[in-house]
């Protein structure tokens, strides 16, 4: 879910890419016409998949009106949007509406972020995921009761006693606070659906990787490479399967579910039912990193996480293929980390990122 956003000059960098698109196809006017178009909101945007997500709006020419708890410089070069700081509340969500009219469409991305944060700190995990959705959802149902809402929710709704690919069907088991919480934000969502007309949909999302992040696997192996690290021991097994989805990818996902047509309620699988174990991902680090590692793994893994986490593919909608293969995902991964985070010289790298 929603991860410290990204640094000014990554964001810098993707305004004058949305402005050099908008040049290349004949939209030169492109913020003045996401302006003129029905505002988009996104909640959660100054984070990894927010900011991802209204960026590709925005070159969609929707004029998106971002939400999040931290200020979010370069958002309006980078979607040509406008960007609401602080917690998810009424004030700031009449003030949106009072600026730019009712929306056409809410993508609720805003939430905890990780599990070991909710374990951490369960009542703040529940005010960032349960509360906020809430107060979004009874918002709309009285000022824009027509307005379609995705929901952003997590595989970790399902727990981990699944051995192969997981059914948008499947049982719900979640182990952590985290996981509850995205489960009850999925009840809110089917409750307002139900009682009140409002057109939800779900989006659970497994691994989502991708130039941005700044948590888990990835962004810690790519820290402890740039300390110097030569021998990398990872907790577990090395044979935990994760089912990891490029960011850009994601974000086509999740505005493809938006709901149409007449009110009602559906659940989507976020992943690309292309599974790899977490030694394949670290070995793929490794290599794209370059130099000589040596990779191991401890075998004793964390209370509660599952050894498979893999979307069955039938619960993304049809059509939607999978278009950054790993290798090429993981790579750019590391590339950005390298300019960005270690300031190395861009012409050094590879850029083999989408």
């Amino acid at each position: 879910m929603p991860s410290p956003g990204l640094p000014p000059r990554l964001i810098a960098g993707l305004g004058a890419w949305s402005l050099s698109f908008a040049t290349s196809t004949g939209r030169t006017d492109f913020l003045t016409q996401s302006k003129e178009a029905k505002p988009v909101w996104v909640t959660g945007a100054g984070g990894f998949i927010g900011l991802h997500l209204a960026r590709f709006l925005g070159q969609k020419g929707c004029h998106v009106i971002g939400f999040g708890r931290k200020e979010a410089p370069g958002f309006a070069l980078a979607t040509g949007g406008v960007f609401f700081s602080g917690a998810i509340a009424v004030e700031t969500m009449d003030a949106a509406l009072a600026a730019h009219g009712r929306p056409s469409a809410v993508y609720h991305l805003a939430g905890g972020a990780t599990v070991g944060q909710s374990i951490a700190d369960p009542l703040k995990d529940f005010e960032q995921s349960v509360v906020s959705a809430a107060r979004v959802l009874d918002f709309l149902r009285r000022r824009a009761p027509d307005a379609p809402v995705v929901l952003a929710s997590s595989a970790a709704v399902y727990g981990g006693g699944h051995a192969g690919s997981i059914r948008v069907d499947a049982a719900l088991d979640p182990y952590s606070p985290y996981g509850y919480h995205k489960r009850m934000v999925e009840e809110l969502g089917r409750s307002y659906s139900a009682a009140y007309g409002q057109p939800v949909s779900v989006a659970r999302l497994f691994s989502v990787y991708g130039e941005g992040l700044r948590k888990q696997l990835l962004w810690d192996l790519c820290g402890r490479l740039a300390a110097g690290e030569s021998d990398i021991v990872l907790g577990g097994t090395g044979r935990e399967m994760r089912d990891w989805h490029h960011v850009s990818d994601v974000v086509r996902l999740i505005h493809r579910i938006l709901p149409a047509g007449e009110p009602r309620f559906a659940v989507y699988n976020g992943g690309a039912g292309a599974p790899a174990s977490v030694s394949t991902i670290s070995s793929m680090v490794l290599e794209a990193w370059g130099g000589n590692h040596r990779l191991s793994f401890s075998g004793e893994s964390r209370r509660g996480d599952p050894v498979n986490l893999i979307s069955d593919p039938s619960g993304v909608p049809e059509g939607l293929q999978l278009q950054v293969p790993l290798s090429r995902g993981i790579a750019g991964y590391v590339d950005w980390y390298r300019a960005e985070i270690l300031a190395e010289p861009v012409g050094h790298l590879r850029r083999s990122a989408p």
